[in-house]
């Protein structure tokens, strides 16, 4: 099957060498997304709540380019630059997503200086 680039101006422009979205047949992966706004090119603020809710507006764009929705995704992992952010972050995921929820991973990793959360997921199209 062939592999098709899902690009939009509804989320931040790659930096490297990588894709937005890609999909392949009924499966949508998309790109570690954070809370960058994509028109200013700035964090939506500096505490996770606000990241959080940028990132999955990015996450939104970057499915919607591989006409595929929020609805559709069934695997999460979450990056955040620390676990101490855990709650602040849930409490967001948990207003984006219903039950049954997509799985999820969760990890403390070391981020670019301001950045909180890093997302990406994988959803299949019906």
């Amino acid at each position: 099957m062939a592999r098709i680039e899902g690009r939009t101006d509804r989320t931040p422009t790659p930096v490297a060498s990588y894709s937005q979205a890609v999909r392949v047949g009924s499966i949508v992966s998309v790109a570690g997304q954070a809370g960058f706004d994509p028109v200013t090119g700035q964090l939506a603020g500096p505490d996770v709540g606000a990241q959080t809710v940028q990132t999955f507006k990015n996450i939104e764009g970057a499915l919607a380019a591989c006409d595929a929705t929020l609805d559709d995704v069934i695997r999460v992992d979450v990056y955040l630059a620390t676990l101490s952010d855990f709650a602040a972050m849930n409490e967001e995921y948990a207003s984006i997503f219903s039950q049954p929820y997509p799985t999820r991973t969760t990890v403390g990793v070391e981020l670019p200086p301001g950045m909180k959360v890093e997302i990406t997921v994988l959803a299949v199209r019906d």
